[in-house]
C-alpha cells in the first residue's frame, strides 16, 4: 500500500502540490487526471523517488521514503516499474538491451536467464522477434509496448504510468489500455496512471482522482466520475472550454 500525507512541492516561487493526501491500495489501479501543469507527473515522481518533496510523508509498504537513507530508497525502488511518457528508450541499444537494462545493472541473473526474461516480457506486451531491432525501427505504439516490457522485466509490485497513450491513435490507445488491465490481472500489480485520455481512464481505473490548483479536488469510481456534480470535473471530462477551469482567453477576447 502507498500512503501520501501532507505532501507539498514547489519549484522556485511556484507551488505545484499542496497538502496532498492519497492512499493507493494493493491491486488497485488509480488514475490521476487534471489540466496540464497541475502537478500530476510531479506527484508521480515524488512517489517514485525521482523528486524530493518540500515536506510531507510518503510510505510504501510501511517504509517512509522521504527521509530514508539512499540504500533504503533503493530497496523500495526495486519494487517499482516506471513507464515514461515518451517511452524513454536508449536509441543506441537494441530492444533486447533496452528491456534487459535494469536486469543487468540491478540483478545477479545470468545472461541466459536475462534473455529468457526479455523474450517473456516482450511476448506479454504482444511483441515477438524484435529483440535485435533498434527503437528507430519501431512505431510509436511499439515503443510504448517496449517501455512496458522494460517496466515489468524486474517483476515489480508497483507500476507507474506517465501519459502512456500520449501521441497514439485511438486503436493503439485501446491496445495500451488493454495491456495495463492484463498486466494488473496477470501479475497482481498495483498501478498509478497519469493521463488526459478519459476513454482510457474509464477503461483501466478502479478509482479516478483529479488534481486542480495544487490539490486533490475529487476522488471516485469511474461511474462516480462520469456522473459527478463537481463543475470542474465535469468540464474537464467533457473537454469544454466553457467552465470554471482557467484557460487562455486570447481567442475569446478577439471575438
Amino acid at each position: 500500500m502507498i500512503k501520501v500525507r501532507s505532501l507539498n512541492k514547489s519549484f522556485g516561487k511556484k507551488q505545484v502540490l499542496s497538502g496532498i493526501n492519497i492512499d493507493v491500495y494493493d491491486g488497485e489501479t488509480l488514475v490521476i487526471i487534471g489540466p496540464s501543469g497541475t502537478g500530476k507527473s510531479v506527484l508521480l515522481k515524488n512517489i517514485v523517488g525521482l523528486v524530493t518533496p518540500d515536506c510531507g510523508s510518503i510510505i510504501i509498504d510501511d517504509t517512509e521514503i522521504v527521509k530514508a537513507k539512499k540504500d533504503v530508497i533503493n530497496e523500495v525502488q526495486k519494487k517499482m516499474g516506471y513507464v515514461f511518457q515518451e517511452a524513454a528508450l536508449f536509441d543506441s541499444l537494441t530492444i533486447e538491451e533496452n528491456v534487459a537494462f535494469g536486469l543487468r545493472t540491478l540483478t545477479k541473473l545470468d545472461e541466459s536467464e536475462i534473455k529468457q526474461r526479455v523474450v517473456q516480457c516482450l511476448s506479454m506486451v504482444g511483441l515477438e522477434n524484435v529483440e535485435k531491432l533498434k527503437p528507430s525501427d519501431l512505431s510509436g505504439g511499439m515503443k510504448k509496448r517496449v517501455g512496458l516490457a522494460r517496466a515489468i522485466a524486474y517483476q515489480p509490485k508497483y507500476i507507474f504510468y506517465d501519459e502512456p497513450t500520449t501521441g497514439l491513435d485511438p486503436i493503439m490507445t485501446d491496445v495500451i489500455s488493454d495491456l495495463i488491465i492484463n498486466l494488473r490481472q496477470r501479475l497482481k500489480i498495483t498501478s498509478i496512471v497519469v493521463t488526459h485520455d478519459m476513454r482510457s481512464a474509464y477503461k483501466v481505473a478502479d478509482r479516478i482522482m483529479m488534481l486542480y490548483k495544487t490539490g486533490v479536488i475529487f476522488s471516485g469510481t469511474p461511474a462516480e466520475t462520469e456522473n459527478t456534480d463537481n463543475e470542474i470535473v465535469k468540464q474537464f471530462i467533457s473537454g469544454s472550454s466553457k467552465g470554471p477551469i482557467e484557460t487562455d482567453r486570447t481567442f475569446s477576447q478577439m471575438e
